[in-house]
């Protein structure tokens, strides 16, 4: 993964910077997408989801990017409800007929109650405090006994990378335990933890639901 060289403190993670990437190399990510078929992983992970919701149940997707695991879902009787914080990515998903709404996780209302939430490679991009809080929104977005799965990328401390994209995007990454403790700690019970392995990099992906005592 390409580093950026200034130290990571001069570039504020709760800022922008990260969604004006998305905004400014949309295209790249989009075409990226397209040249190759998702991670046995991935596609695992994904029906690991769908085995853990019933048809019909209305799906709250987080960083829906091109559209892709969303359209997965809808083909096998999910209501989905696209969102992502990229307005390019947000644009082009109504110009192909999908309703999709513009939000930011760290911000903004997620609404509700959903069956489950789905986040893809989305809260990475998250710094601790971040995630903390949203896993706390998230869990007041859901109904009792719904599901909450996200991925990140295992490793240790923080990055500003300018892969793939060509511009600066941050990067938290996770052990299982301090992950599993966090989400633990914000009113949730991990049903299943699954560390695979991609393309190059590791990830811990994570299937979660309310916790049912305090």
């Amino acid at each position: 993964m390409g580093r950026l060289s200034l130290p990571i403190t001069e570039i504020d993670p709760a800022d922008d910077a990260t969604v004006r990437a998305y905004e400014l190399g949309a295209q790249a990510y989009l075409d990226d997408a397209a040249s190759r078929a998702p991670h046995p992983t991935h596609v695992a992970f994904r029906q690991a989801a769908l085995d853990r919701l019933s048809p019909g149940a209305r799906l709250l997707e987080l960083g829906t990017g091109p559209g892709r695991d969303a359209q997965y879902f809808e083909d096998h009787g999910l209501s989905v409800r696209r969102t992502d914080a990229t307005r390019a990515f947000v644009e082009r998903l109504r110009r192909a007929g999908h309703a999709a709404d513009l939000l930011d996780v760290t911000s903004d209302d997620l609404g509700g109650p959903y069956e489950g939430i789905y986040a893809n490679a989305v809260l990475l991009h998250l710094t601790s405090e971040q995630l903390a809080a949203l896993l706390v929104r998230a869990r007041s977005a859901v109904v009792p006994g719904g599901l909450l799965a996200f991925t990140v990328k295992e490793g240790d401390g923080e990055q500003w990378s300018t892969a793939k994209l060509g511009h600066p995007r941050f990067f938290r990454y996770w052990r299982a335990e301090p992950l599993t403790d966090l989400v633990t700690q914000t009113g949730w019970d991990v049903d299943e933890l699954r560390q695979v392995t991609g393309n190059a990099e590791t990830w811990l992906q994570l299937l979660c639901r309310p916790a049912t005592s305090p």
